[in-house]
């Protein structure tokens, strides 16, 4: 923990025992980065008090030179957070359950970040069965946007559109990335974050420019697969995957509930574990 984390520690610490002896809350809990260890000199501080009843109009205020953003929440916005960790119920024939989970994934990560304040420090608010939940979300969610995010690339790169290619390329990264760090276990805090999160991760690199091929996309396909894979591992014997066409570039792996799918655009093929792990063979020829 660096010196301004170790000071806002100290502040929440103050805030908290304050809000807690007054009777104005009944819990608090520290949200976000700071939860985690992380802050730099300008960070905020996210407190949320939990009460019962009408919720007290706090207000943002300075202490010891530092900004803490306080919010009132009841314990039953908590619950419901809960209830969706504790669930992985999206079929593809259904995603309603996706949509409601992916509009809620910062309050996720707040509730997955929340330390409780008590006499003998800050506990974590969830235990280890919630924090598994909110890593299969985190998961499927990044793993959603790299497949949008992969679909406009390739788009690009076929009309020769090489400078907007060039954008997505590097936001696509940025995306693979907290995809490893989420299957790793590690919380979707934002992307100023990555770096102290991904230091074991294998950061993929795309280069579509320098491709006369489309096997400049399989960085793309190694890294989608292999991170849902550390999340719902595949114990299969190895079969042949179904036939794509050519080119190949496009598809990538999704997981839900109802198991697993290659998909490119609008286009869903189920398919076996079995078959996941003969398709990462075969986009894995290069050695990556």
């Amino acid at each position: 923990m660096n010196p301004s984390a170790r000071l806002r520690r100290e502040i929440a610490d103050k805030v908290a025992q304050a809000l807690v002896a007054s009777g104005e809350a009944g819990e608090v809990w520290l949200e976000g980065a700071l939860a985690c260890g992380f802050a730099h000199a300008a960070s905020d501080i996210d407190l949320r008090g939990i009460v019962d009843g009408a919720h007290p109009a706090w207000e943002s205020r300075i202490v010891d030179g530092v900004r803490v953003d306080l919010q009132a929440a009841g314990p039953q916005r908590a619950e419901e957070l809960r209830h969706l960790l504790r669930s992985f119920d999206v079929r593809r024939n259904d995603l309603g359950s996706f949509r409601r989970v992916r509009a809620s994934m910062h309050d996720l990560m707040c509730l997955r970040t929340a330390l409780s304040y008590g006499s003998e420090g800050w506990d974590p608010v969830l235990d280890s069965g919630d924090c598994q939940g909110y890593r299969r979300w985190a998961v499927a969610d990044q793993a959603e946007v790299a497949a949008s995010l992969a679909e406009d690339l390739t788009g690009l790169v076929e009309d020769g559109l090489a400078e907007s290619a060039g954008v997505v390329c590097r936001k696509l990264e940025t995306y693979l990335t907290a995809l490893g760090c989420a299957a790793a276990g590690h919380l979707v805090l934002g992307d100023k974050w990555l770096p102290l999160l991904a230091d074991a991760q294998p950061r993929p690199s795309i280069d579509p420019a320098r491709a006369e091929t489309w096997e400049w996309f399989r960085p793309v396909q190694q890294a989608v697969t292999r991170a849902l894979l550390n999340c719902w591992p595949v114990d299969d014997p190895l079969q042949k995957p179904p036939s794509l066409g050519a080119p190949d570039a496009g598809w990538l792996p999704q997981r839900y509930a109802d198991g697993w799918f290659l998909r490119r655009g609008d286009v869903h093929i189920p398919i076996t574990g079995g078959q996941l792990l003969g398709w990462l063979s075969t986009v894995s020829t290069d050695g990556a």
